[in-house]
């Protein structure tokens, strides 16, 4: 399976995987992008993608979000 993350408010634009198991897409973040998925929000197709759905063939933009007190 290959998928290409766009990244929106990171020091990278852009990374390409090819996996050969199925994973959610908060192990692809956490385990190989190294990225906090409670510190993104994902959209496939402008449409937002829960973290803990399996990852699908295909494009996904990581928008990382801030919060604060």
């Amino acid at each position: 399976m290959k998928l290409r993350f766009i990244f929106i408010g990171f020091g990278k634009k852009e990374e390409e995987l090819e996996i050969g198991i199925v994973m959610r897409y908060s192990d692809i973040l956490e385990k190989i992008l190294k990225i906090n998925p409670e510190t993104v929000v994902l959209l496939k197709n402008s449409t937002p993608v829960p973290i803990d759905e399996f990852a699908e063939e295909g494009e996904i933009t990581v928008i990382r979000v801030i919060s604060g007190g």
